[in-house]
């Protein structure tokens, strides 16, 4: 009689009523879900045969291309299925039909059991997105590492970057998690191997840059190396920043890198190679023979004679070259500045001195510093019979000053500009096909000046124009 009455009006709420209070057992399930799958990597690197299954039921259409662990999460999300099932069905049910009170009853002993499952799953979708992320990346961290951690490794961003290293711009993946952020070249089809890997507890601090080489840019500074990142947009790098400060929530706020107080226990953004064509103390020009050197505290360039100090660096438990500066401040601090200085062999920089070349001084501007004006930028510059040289442009004080390097203290050519007639070039001058402006003055060789665009090309001309005339 009763399957009767069931065939004549089916209900689904006294089936679930019987079953709901064991929808607790699934508690237990989720707390051992890590150990389950940290058993199962583990056996899978120990054991090639069962390695072998494994792979071959990965395999199967049946897995839908889906790795075991995946699968192992699928008993996780019945519990909130079964909720919105049972959400989904007392909304349209009749509260006068005879299975409401029972649907009512199970949908609270499924909702209890669902708020409880909830952390849990959250833990575990996180567990499973950081698992799938480390298996594409090789040269990072193990795929286990999160079960070793004493605190579960949680997922925050990840994405492609711009990453300004010693001599060029560089495309880069990286991969931000709790406790580590992973730097990777990109190998294609979804890859990627990884570069560098800095620890949250190495985090000090993420800083604003204007460097001019990377588009919108931003600082990166760690204990042991730092460097400058940029995003392809002003939205993408404050969502960077706003993720890397929200990692650094509950860490120490960290000082400027160079700092008095932090020179040496923090490593410093080294300035890039193209950004210098001279000597940042003593100004003499780098060639092939007067070479690059950076400062490990400061991160500035200097010729050799100029950084052949050696000073002990926090960051880096070892001494490491320092500049004049540098050492100073260093060894003032430390209370080793007699005892090191013995030990340089050359004890100060004025053999090289700037003396016995020309230079442009500009004292108003600081050194290390990116040279700034009214307007600047990379511009390409034709002076007289020479082919077109990139410089770096920046118009001060009705002066065009032509930098070889952004942070270069002197400028390789200054030219006033009052007096001088800012125009397109005309048919004699050959240039058809370039965006470019002609800078002539009377009985001078004229200047061009390449734009690779309008809009750019349209700045440079109000700004020349407007200082080649006195108000």
């Amino acid at each position: 009689m009763t399957s009767v009455c069931r065939q004549m009006r089916p209900r689904i709420g006294d089936t679930m009523k019987s079953i709901a209070p064991y929808f607790q057992l699934y508690t237990d399930y989720m707390s051992k879900f890590e150990i389950a799958v940290k058993t199962l990597n583990e056996m899978s690197t120990k054991n090639e045969k069962f390695s072998h299954i494994i792979r071959e039921l990965e395999c199967d259409p049946v897995c839908k291309n889906l790795k075991i662990s995946q699968h192992m999460l699928g008993p996780v999300q019945r519990i909130p299925r079964y909720r919105m099932l049972l959400e989904d069905y007392i909304k349209k049910l009749d509260k006068n039909s005879p299975d409401y009170p029972d649907v009512k009853t199970s949908l609270d002993q499924v909702a209890l059991a669902a708020n409880k499952a909830n952390d849990n799953i959250t833990k575990l979708e996180n567990f499973q997105l950081v698992s799938q992320l480390l298996s594409n990346v090789s040269g990072g961290l193990d795929s286990t590492h999160q079960q070793d951690s004493q605190t579960p490794i949680v997922y925050i961003k990840h994405g492609k970057i711009k990453k300004l290293s010693r001599r060029k711009v560089q495309d880069r993946f990286v991969f931000l998690f709790s406790d580590v952020i992973l730097i990777c070249k990109i190998e294609g089809h979804g890859k990627y191997k990884c570069n560098k890997k800095i620890y949250v507890s190495e985090l000090r601090g993420v800083a604003e840059s204007s460097d001019p080489n990377m588009p919108f840019p931003f600082e990166l500074i760690t204990k042991k190396s730092s460097f400058t990142l940029g995003a392809k947009d002003e939205k993408e790098r404050k969502d960077w920043k706003d993720a890397l400060n929200r990692v650094l929530a509950g860490q120490s706020a960290a000082c400027a890198a160079t700092s008095p107080q932090r020179l040496g226990l923090v490593a410093p953004v080294w300035i890039p190679d193209n950004g210098v064509s001279m000597c940042m103390s003593c100004e003499r020009s780098f060639t092939a023979i007067l070479r690059r050197h950076h400062c490990r505290a400061c991160g500035k360039v200097y010729c050799h004679m100029c950084s052949c100090n050696k000073a002990f660096l926090s960051f880096d438990n070892k001494t490491g070259r320092v500049c004049d500066a540098c050492f100073t401040l260093l060894c003032s601090r430390d209370g080793d500045l007699e005892e090191t200085r013995k030990t340089r062999g050359l004890t100060t920089s004025s053999f090289f001195s700037a003396d016995s070349e020309p230079s442009i001084p500009d004292s108003k501007i600081p050194k290390g510093t990116i040279q700034s004006g009214e307007i600047s930028g990379y511009i390409l510059v034709k002076l007289g019979d020479k082919d077109f040289q990139k410089y770096w442009c920046v118009i001060r004080e009705l002066i065009l000053h032509l930098f070889a390097g952004t942070y270069d203290k002197k400028a390789k050519k200054m030219m006033p500009l009052v007096g001088w007639t800012i125009a397109d070039p005309d048919e004699s001058d050959k240039m058809e096909g370039y965006l470019l402006l002609k800078v002539g003055h009377q009985n001078l060789d004229p200047m061009f000046l390449r734009f690779s665009s309008e809009s750019e090309k349209e700045q440079w001309y109000e700004a020349l124009s407007k200082n080649s005339v006195l108000d």
